[in-house]
């Protein structure tokens, strides 16, 4: 199977990073790329750069499904344009962000998510509940770092996420945590050992089951919701 993975935000360091986290993952008959659009915000940290950033994807989810890729996947935790992106597409799209949310809530009463700044908060709330997951959700904490900084100083982060996890277990009751970025991939195992928790890494776990959905033949219905964009004139 061939699978697409596009870090939404033009980092050509942070795409490197989850490419390299995949590679050590993926089953070895799974072609895997791993891309990022050449314009648009460095990182994703506001729905201004989500909208922006979605409009960049596009010819990329056009290239995947002309290239006769199996699927795409958006390693975003905003998931942005993701709607959009599964209506202009025939072959399977998944966001990293709905991948993990439907998994930790299979995975205990109440999960909390590790995003990296404080104003991301409420966008994240606001996400869970349009994944109608709002009943599972215990908190949404902070890192009190940037985006790019989840990527470029791994001991740091690191070191936050065992901080910030330890205390939504003890204060929030989560028993399944959620790393809310993409620059934190590869960064659950360590913390999930060593304080016993449930960790999530949302790169990993939409990768697996995106394998898992291409491999039984499984992708989004075209009859509403993500059906094609009716054809009109489109100026440019």
């Amino acid at each position: 199977m061939k699978i697409m993975v596009i870090n939404p935000n033009s980092s050509v360091d942070m795409t490197n990073h989850i490419r390299k986290v995949l590679e050590g993952i993926k089953r070895p008959e799974t072609e895997l790329t791993v891309t990022c659009p050449n314009k648009g915000p460095v990182a994703i940290e506001s729905a201004y750069d989500e909208t922006l950033s979605a409009f960049y994807c596009m010819n990329l989810v056009k290239k995947a499904n002309a290239e006769n890729y199996d699927a795409v996947i958006i390693a975003c935790f905003s998931d942005p344009g993701l709607v959009a992106m599964k209506e202009i597409s025939d072959i399977l799209v998944v966001g990293i962000q709905e991948a993990s949310l439907h998994v930790a809530s299979m995975l205990g009463n109440k999960f909390t998510i590790l995003t990296p700044m404080k104003k991301r908060i409420p966008s994240k709330y606001n996400d869970v509940w349009r994944n109608k997951l709002s009943n599972n959700l215990a908190s949404v904490r902070e890192l009190g770092m940037t985006v790019t900084e989840t990527d470029e100083k791994p001991n740091l982060a690191q070191k936050r996420i065992m901080e910030v996890a330890k205390q939504a277990v003890e204060e929030d009751g989560a028993e399944v945590i959620i790393l809310g970025c993409a620059g934190m991939a590869g960064y659950a195992e360590k913390a999930a050992k060593e304080l016993n928790i449930v960790i999530i890494d949302p790169i990993l776990v939409a990768f697996k089951y995106v394998e898992a959905m291409v491999e039984v033949g499984i992708k989004q219905s075209k009859r509403a919701l993500y059906a094609h964009p009716s054809p009109k004139e489109y100026k440019t």
